[in-house]
């Protein structure tokens, strides 16, 4: 069978037809029948057809028959973010027969999951053009796989409405990768569904546990911590003792990128308590461990400026300091998010209130929309809302109530 599919993958490139590579050796429907696996054959014959096109037979069985273990190992490596899959994955960019393999699309599918999981999203726009148009006639595992893919890069694009909707419809019986759990806590988290983030976060947590998958640990507890509320002091100080021992995790395991999102996210618990300045020093904490011309930078740069607007804790001329490192950083790594963001914080310090709910309505939400920022566009949706209301604009508001309900039924 696969001596077969080598046959024709080499006789392909070499720009014969089937009546000249079997010239003298047998007929061109034998060599037919011998690509497509649907006859017996001898050895000799085999050996002739393979000197002829100048193989080593055995070298390419093995490319070919160990194409679906490293594939297994690739998907295991992402699972445990081991940073040797970009080695597994280059092996198998060189591996000629995945294009004539049963595993073509199994290959597409891990390659974007490997892309999603380390953010490089134009890979994944590119390869999703390279899966078969019917999906569903694939294998069941690919189905699941495919879905698993595509409500991830719902999430990636910020698109949480989806990616929830699409998640749910994974059959875990058939899928049993872990990190489809932590992607559906993710999922509930971001459409504020804390009890179900939790519940799945939780299964994750169990099944890295198993694994003494300690990458996966550290996200999974991470994830339950966010889902805590804490209504008083002492719930708090618990939150506080568990960031703290996760964050020992981080140093103990060197996670140093673990620990920067990790401290992000302990600032935003302060900064939702209104500790303003304890958050300020967690978010520049955080950003001392990230690589500063990068978005996760500019994520904890915003986290700086919105505690210095809304704790009013750093002055005027600081703030715009900030800002214009985060347009410059924005601008050299053409991130338009955060330049739109970084604008609109510009004209809220400088109190350009005309300027703000200009760009904000003309340029920025239509951006954010268009791209698939849900959560970023409710946010901005709801204060041009109110802007609209106070003003008198009845026929905006009502347009803008519209558009918002619309997130809702999504």
């Amino acid at each position: 069978m696969y001596e077969g599919k080598v046959i024709k993958f080499y006789r392909e490139r070499a720009n014969l037809t089937q009546e000249q590579l079997g010239r003298g050796v047998c007929s061109s429907t034998h060599v037919s029948k011998i690509e497509r696996g649907l006859t017996e054959y001898s050895g000799e014959i085999i050996n002739l057809l393979v000197n002829r096109l100048g193989i080593d037979m055995e070298k390419e069985l093995v490319n070919i028959t160990t194409i679906k273990e490293k594939l297994d190992l690739w998907q295991d490596m992402i699972i445990t973010q081991n940073s040797s899959a970009n080695e597994v994955e280059a092996d198998l960019d060189n591996n000629q027969f995945i294009s004539v393999s049963e595993y073509k699309t199994l290959y597409c599918l891990t390659k974007m999951l490997h892309h999603i999981k380390i953010g490089n999203k134009d890979i994944v726009k590119k390869h999703f053009k390279l899966l078969p148009k019917e999906i569903e006639e694939r294998p069941k595992f690919e189905q699941n796989l495919y879905k698993h893919v595509l409500g991830s890069y719902y999430m990636m694009t910020e698109n949480h409405p989806k990616a929830l909707k699409l998640l749910k419809t994974i059959d875990f019986d058939i899928y049993t990768n872990p990190l489809v759990y932590y992607d559906l806590a993710s999922a509930y988290h971001h459409n504020k569904s804390p009890v179900f983030a939790y519940y799945y976060a939780e299964k994750a947590l169990n099944l890295f546990k198993q694994r003494n998958n300690f990458l996966g640990i550290i996200d999974a507890e991470n994830l339950m911590i966010i889902q805590l509320e804490s209504d008083n002091q002492k719930e708090f100080n618990e939150t506080i003792e568990r960031y703290g021992n996760l964050l020992e995790l981080c140093d103990l395991v060197h996670a140093y990128d673990k620990k920067a999102k990790i401290t992000h996210n302990y600032a935003y618990e302060n900064f939702r308590k209104q500790n303003y300045a304890e958050a300020k020093k967690l978010y520049e904490q955080s950003m001392a461990l990230k690589e500063p011309y990068s978005s996760v930078y500019l994520l904890s740069l915003e986290g700086v400026i919105r505690c210095g607007i809304e704790g009013h804790i750093v002055p005027k001329d600081v703030l715009l300091k900030y800002i214009e490192e985060g347009l410059e950083i924005a601008k050299e790594i053409k991130d338009t998010l955060y330049s739109h963001i970084m604008i609109l914080h510009k004209h809220e310090i400088l109190k350009q209130k005309t300027l703000y709910y200009d760009f904000l309505a003309h340029k920025a939400l239509p951006y954010f929309k268009t791209n698939g920022y849900v959560v970023i566009s409710q946010r901005y949706e709801k204060e041009l809302f109110s802007h609209y209301i106070k003003t008198g604009q009845k026929e905006k508001a009502l347009e803008m109530s519209i558009s918002i309900m619309d997130y809702l039924d999504a």
